[in-house]
């Protein structure tokens, strides 16, 4: 599935707040109407009273709606249908709060199709959303007489992370004298990943972007003048690249040699211990969790953005993801769209499963925290260049010790961002970008490697 994932339905029609298309239910199963079943129901009636009151009339009547209704049932079987059902999105992966549309080609039997309705299945992880083009949601009519194919859409939110399916379609269709009706589902079920939200969170104080500056960094040598130290001349060297300026100097042929710099790096831990956090974080519906989860992807995008890379990595310093590049951000919220809570609490092997990041920020993220587990943590903030904590459940003083071994702790609630910049800009009450969470493309970033993917930028 590739494309782009838009804040705004294609065709510029703005949904209306995420409200859910209307009729989105389920086609019902009855074989017959209630005009139907009337009829049949009326038929036996007839011969009945035939049968009592001697009337041949009443015979013929009855037996001529129960023909009617079964002549009705069997063409309906007969006729055309929906027999395969190709989906696209325009999205390369969904994500919670962005609206992606669905693309569905519909096709259908060589024989003419009688008609109805039909209705795409959705998963609750996703809500069908009205527009100005598509008021329907993923419901619609089948044209009476229609062969081929048969293109359809729909606009749909993204409202809970993991891996989903779209699926299957159920069409309906009653015959033209309202008697009988066909029920069938056509097509598989269209596998979709729904990633977390991205919220444009403030520059670390100190970080290469949070003054203006550019990455100063570079993984190979060859690249960039400013950094050049002369070497001494080897055989395989160009004569062009001879430094003569170091040349005289040194009393010996010296080239050129550009100084092979460091990416500054940053380190984000997401501590997953399960007793760290409700039973409900592995369903999916903690509330607690799923902002942390938010938060680590935002920050981790926020520190590539202002220069760094970043090393993604659980409380005993196993890695979760490397991301340096874009593909690697894109990745990120992939890994992260099935992420939950792991058996094990590890948060005191930190210190140890961090390494040496003297150098570097840290930024820990956890659930339920005490002050036995921030005494053990103090090692982390003294070796890192700026440590910052946020904690979804601060028990007691906890913060407060943090505070007081180097961490800028603050407690993290449903606001991402108040919560970024209560740890990292405490005395700072003006939020740059707004409370509120964007879809995956808050910083125009493109989700796949064509198109474009989104309208913020950073």
């Amino acid at each position: 599935m590739s494309g782009r994932s838009s804040s705004r339905a294609r065709g510029g029609a703005a949904p209306r707040a995420g409200a859910p298309a209307p009729g989105v239910r389920a086609l019902s199963r009855a074989p017959l109407t209630a005009r139907g079943l009337a009829a049949v129901l009326l038929g036996v009636g007839l011969l009945v009273a035939a049968n009592t009151l001697g009337r041949i009339e009443l015979v013929v009547f009855g037996l001529t709606l129960m023909l009617l209704t079964t002549a009705a049932f069997v063409t309906l079987r007969l006729a055309g249908r929906v027999t395969d059902v190709e989906r696209t999105l325009s999205t390369d992966v969904a994500s919670v709060g962005g609206i992606s549309q669905v693309r569905a080609v519909l096709v259908l039997s060589t024989r003419p199709v009688p008609g109805g309705r039909w209705h795409d299945a959705l998963p609750p992880a996703l809500r069908a959303v009205v527009t100005e083009d598509e008021p329907n949601g993923p419901i619609g009519d089948l044209p009476p007489g229609g062969r081929g194919v048969l293109p359809v859409s729909y606009a749909v939110m993204g409202m809970k992370r993991g891996r989903h399916a779209i699926g299957p379609l159920e069409t309906a269709a009653i015959d033209p004298f309202g008697l009988a009706r066909r029920r069938a589902s056509a097509g598989g079920r269209t596998p979709v990943t729904i990633v977390p939200a991205v919220v444009p969170l403030r520059a670390l104080p100190g970080a290469p972007g949070a003054t203006g500056g550019a990455q100063a960094t570079t993984d190979r040598h060859g690249q960039g003048a400013d950094n050049l130290i002369p070497r001494p001349y080897a055989p395989s060297d160009s004569m062009r690249r001879i430094h003569w300026r170091a040349s005289a100097h040194h009393g010996s042929f010296m080239v050129r040699e550009e100084e092979r710099e460091t990416t500054p790096r940053a380190i984000v831990v997401f501590d997953r211990g399960a007793r760290r956090w409700s039973p409900d974080a592995a369903r999916g519906d903690d509330e607690g969790f799923e902002a942390a989860v938010t938060l680590v992807v935002s920050a981790t995008w926020s520190l590539v953005r202002d220069g760094y890379a970043v090393e993604v990595m659980d409380s005993d310093g196993a890695p979760i993801s490397l991301v340096e590049t874009q593909d690697d951000r894109r990745e990120l919220l992939v890994t992260f769209a099935s992420v939950g809570p792991r058996g094990e609490d590890t948060l005191d092997r930190l210190p140890t499963g961090i390494g040496n990041w003297a150098s570097a920020p840290v930024i820990l993220v956890t659930g339920r925290l005490t002050g036995e587990d921030v005494a053990g943590l103090a090692p982390v903030a003294t070796q890192a260049s700026r440590a910052v904590l946020l904690s979804v459940d601060p028990r007691g003083d906890a913060l407060e010790r943090a505070a007081r071994q180097g961490w800028h702790a603050a407690r993290l609630g449903t606001d991402i961002e108040a919560g970024w910049l209560a740890a990292t800009r405490p005395h700072d009450d003006t939020p740059a970008f707004g409370s509120r969470a964007f879809a995956a493309d808050a910083f125009d970033l493109r989700l796949d490697s064509g198109a474009g993917a989104g309208h913020g930028r950073p």
